[in-house]
């Protein structure tokens, strides 16, 4: 990276020299201050690339030193342009400029600003060859490309030049080059960010040097203002907000009963909806106008004040306004407005002085007031200049007694520039706009989303993302269906907030999205110190983060609170990007460290670990280091999976074996050992064919390792699948041997299960049941809750089977459930379904349904798909008991086609026989033999991953 590198003494407040190693106050060796050094960032930016045309054969035309003059005029109306709407002159290369807009600060507008610099320019251009056609007989031309995307940029402020790299910057150049004398060619991207403030057409797709795929560029033809209108979809039905919206109908209702003035601010964050809701109340309103203020420009201060009253002056007609007033009054009113129209609506200036316009405004809206309400509305007061409020402030004052009100809508950052603001204020209100329910933004969502992005998934993860904020469920679903990044309007938006934070707060938030969607204050703490990131320590940077709501507190307050979370996952995820994949990757094993030290599980250090090797590996960088990195995670991910697969928790197994089975290269034991293990997982999760692939792949592995306790527990999952692979007993005692001997407790339990099972089909059910005691007392060592609830689900049978009484079986089924059950979802589910047809027998069918359904529904929620073959079957045995056979058929038929979609194909013969037997039952012989032909050989139904019939 590059970047001067700052050192600091962690003593003494004075810096060192530049360069010093050691502090000359006090002898301490100096630190490097992290972010000083690190000044490269990923960020999404728009590159306008312009460039004179003709400049050759100008050059032939001119004296040299009149050439020099007319180039350094022209550079210097193009630097104008670009830094006036807030660009960035990275370099100028011969006779072409090209600025950057988003560096060294974004702007949540940048692309829209880059085109209007490109504008300006254009028609800056022709005032300056006015000139220069008088002065030298010459007229300059240029062509403009623009371009916007993700770059990497140095950012550090010592550094002359962005330095912005990256396709984005190609393009915009290439752009440039096709574009004709006058012209502006933009990029698709940029039409995006800009949004329909931007009027193109089509240029065509261009084969562009050095890309390898035709772009399809766009021609500017105009630039509307970006105001809510055009940004925004107000063409939707207006949802949530009832109070908000009938609290500013009350303000109405209070001006015309009682006319005195009112200051009202709407706070919210950006995307709430602040500007939709003021809309939809002033459909009530006779007389209102609207300012907006804005981050950039040439208009006066007061400008956003001004547009207002114009506003208001239109709709009430001016003559309409004040005809009914006393002469005296009206003349007054006449000669204030004539003043305003030579200052204040000229040119938003407090011309000739701010007190002047204040009477002013104060007689004008006096005046217009007298047969209505007036509402003066001012939108992005965020923005707003001091001159601005101190003038709306001081008007409310002089207009005590009238029916005015200022309606400000703002960001809560207008309390942080402005922390007086509206206190201490007679009749004066606040209210605060917070995200929309998941139910209204649900119906939201139904009225923005396009058909084509109404596939399985699509609406949920927006609203996921958006988190009830209008505005970034309207981008995300309007990009839905095309991909899953970020919008570049949403991208931006958060970037500007974030790039807006003092330094030490915009370090922490970025090392705070390293650690993920939730943290603890103490691991980001560590964090920073490792970094020396923040040299005033990290707590004050925390209550920055909480007062501006871009963290929030697990607790009540951040003191009382052991965990903080983002406050969105939108701003985590721009954090997060924004940061040079270099950069991550460090802190990624930074994070590791830290949570080692203070012992985190295998799953979150490993995660941190795997995400540092992948960066790395994304910029190239593969040697002997980040080789061990990629050992480290895998095995820790695959640790953590095991242990996941062990708790019942499927899907989380399934995410961690995938990822350490994808960093585990071939061959290596941590290899074999997560394919056997996502194996399991996938056939428990109703992918068999997925899961006896890899189980398949692990025991040939295994068996050319010579691994064999790594073979003998792929063959017995695999003979429960495929009886191919061995006889399932046979496979079982063998292995017991080897789990023996090794003293692999879950292994042992698992064949001792197998085995009892085995017994149980033969009637054996003295010499199952002390087999499954064993597999129990295995299960409970090894912590494995699947073999602790096939080995009591095992149990369950041969109370059901076995020559135990009805009501000693239900009772013993009962104890096992209060000893093992509490806690135990995958215990419960399993042992439910025995006790249930138990119950049946004693004539306790209700209480037998309601066990079925809570197996069914504990089952489904831990993600074993084959609960919709065993709870059928076990719901047959009890119907069975009823004298219901077309219910027990069904559910019959239910099971069978889960067992064809498990591919459970060992349990359809039994199936089918129990079909032809009722049907016999029922007197139809025909239906009868047609599915004994298709029973196959008599075999009992077997359910592989929890229990048996």
């Amino acid at each position: 990276m590059t970047g001067s590198i700052r050192m600091k003494c962690p003593r003494c407040p004075e810096p060192p020299p530049d360069g010093a190693a050691f502090c000359p106050g006090c002898g301490t060796a100096c630190v490097a201050v992290a972010g000083t050094a690190t000044a490269e960032e990923r960020r999404v930016v728009t590159v306008v690339f312009c460039d004179l045309v003709g400049s050759t054969a100008l050059s032939g035309r001119l004296d040299p030193e009149t050439l020099r003059t007319v180039t350094l005029r022209y550079f210097a109306l193009m630097r104008a342009r670009i830094e006036e709407h807030g660009g960035t002159v990275e370099k100028f290369i011969g006779d072409a400029v090209m600025a950057v807009f988003g560096v060294p600060v974004r702007h949540e507008d940048d692309a829209h600003r880059a085109l209007a610099a490109a504008r300006g320019m254009i028609t800056g251009l022709d005032g300056l060859n006015a000139e220069l056609e008088r002065e030298h007989g010459v007229r300059l031309a240029v062509r403009i490309g623009v371009n916007t995307g993700e770059v990497v940029v140095s950012v550090d402020p010592a550094a002359r030049q962005a330095l912005v790299s990256g396709e984005v910057v190609n393009i915009g150049a290439r752009l440039e080059q096709h574009a004709g004398p006058g012209e502006i060619l933009i990029g698709p991207a940029t039409l995006r960010a800009a949004g329909p403030s931007a009027v193109t057409e089509s240029a065509g797709a261009l084969s562009l040097k050095g890309v390898d795929a035709p772009v399809p560029a766009l021609r500017l033809v105009g630039l509307h203002e970006d105001d809510p209108e055009r940004v925004r979809r107000f063409d939707t039905p207006f949802i949530g907000r009832e109070q908000e919206l009938a609290e500013l109908r009350l303000l109405l209702r209070k001006l015309t009963a009682d006319p005195r003035s009112h200051l009202v601010t709407v706070y919210g964050e950006a995307g709430l909806g602040k500007t939709r809701l003021l809309r939809e109340w002033l459909r009530d309103c006779p007389a209102y106008g609207e300012g907006r203020c804005r981050p950039y420009g040439e208009t006066g201060t007061l400008s956003p004040l001004a547009e207002a009253v114009r506003q208001v002056l239109a709709a009430v007609g001016e003559d309409a306004g004040l005809a009914g007033l006393p002469v005296h009054e009206r003349i007054e009113a006449e000669q204030a407005l004539r003043l305003l129209r030579s200052g204040l609506l000229a040119d938003g200036t407090p011309s000739p002085s701010a007190d002047d316009t204040l009477m002013a405004l104060a007689c004008l809206l006096d005046a217009l007031s007298r047969e209505r309400p007036v509402v003066l509305v001012l939108d992005d007061c965020h923005w707003a200049s001091a001159p601005l409020l101190d003038m709306a402030e001081r008007l409310l004052d002089e207009l005590d007694r009238s029916a005015v009100a200022v309606v400000c809508a703002a960001r809560p950052e207008l309390l942080e520039a402005h922390p007086g603001w509206g206190s201490g204020r007679m009749r004066s209100a606040s209210l605060m706009l917070t995200p929309l329910t998941r139910e209204e933004a649900a119906l939201l969502a139904g009225e923005l989303i396009e058909v084509a992005a109404h596939r399985q998934g699509v609406l949920e993860g927006a609203l996921d993302r958006a988190e009830g904020n209008p505005l970034y469920l309207e981008h995300l679903t309007a990009v839905a269906a095309q991909c899953d990044d970020l919008p570049l309007t949403v991208h931006a938006l958060l970037g500007a907030r974030i790039d807006a934070l003092p330094p030490e707060e915009r370090t922490l938030l970025q090392l705070a999205a390293v650690l993920g969607r939730e943290f603890r204050p103490a691991d980001l703490t560590e964090l920073a110190d490792a970094e020396h990131s923040c040299p005033g320590g990290s707590a004050a940077g925390l209550r920055g983060l909480v007062r501006r709501r871009l963290v929030e507190p697990g607790g009540r307050t951040l003191a009382m609170s052991s965990v903080l979370r983002f406050g969105s996952a939108l701003v985590q995820e721009t954090a997060y990007r924004g940061m040079a994949k270099k950069v991550r990757a460090r802190r990624h094993e930074h994070a590791a460290s830290v949570l080692v030290r203070h012992e985190a599980g295998d799953a979150a250090v490993g995660t941190h670990l795997a995400r540092a090797h992948r960066l790395l590996a994304e910029l190239g960088m593969r040697d002997e280091d980040t080789d061990v990195l990629r050992t480290r995670a895998a095995g820790l991910l695959i640790r953590a999976g095991a242990a996941a697969l062990a708790r019942s928790d499927l899907p989380w197994a399934d995410d961690l074996l995938t990822q350490g089975l994808d960093l585990a290269a071939p061959g290596e034991p941590a290899a074999t050992e997560a394919a056997r293990r996502l194996g399991e997982t996938k056939v428990a999760r109703g992918e068999p064919v997925r899961g006896r692939e890899l189980l398949a792949g692990a025991l040939d592995t295994a068996d050319r390792a010579g691994d064999r306790l790594g073979a003998a527990h792929a063959r017995l999952a695999l003979t429960a699948l495929d009886p191919r692979h061995g006889a399932a007993t046979e496979v079982a005692e063998a292995a017991l041997a080897l789990f023996t001997v090794a003293g692999d407790d879950q292994g042992i339990a698992r064949a001792c299960v197998r085995i009892a099972q085995d017994r149980q089909r033969q009637g054996r059910h003295a010499e199952a049941e002390s087999l499954l005691r064993q597999a129990l007392d295995h299960a409970g060592r090894a912590d494995a809750e699947p073999e602790r609830a096939l080995a009591l689900g095992a149990v369950g049978i041969s109370l059901w089977r076995g020559p135990t009484p009805v009501g000693r079986a239900v009772a013993r089924c009962e104890e096992l459930l209060t000893a093992h059950g509490s806690g135990r979802p995958t215990v419960r589910a399993t042992l439910a379904c025995p006790l249930a047809v138990l119950l049946a027998l004693q004539g306790r069918h209700d209480e037998a349904r309601e066990r079925l359904a809570e197996a069914a529904r504990l089952a489904g929620g831990l993600g074993y798909a084959e609960s919709a073959l065993f709870v059928p079957l076990f719901a047959a045995e009890v119907e069975a008991l009823t004298g219901t056979p077309d219910r027990r058929l069904a559910l019959l038929d239910e099971a069978a086609r889960a067992g064809r979609e498990l591919g459970a194909t060992g349990a359809l013969p039994g199936i089918a026989r129990e079909r032809a037997r009722i049907l016999l039952e029922r007197g139809d012989p025909v239906p009868a033999r047609r599915a004994s032909r298709t029973s196959g050989p008599r075999r009992r139904i077997r359910c592989t991953s929890t229990t048996s019939v």
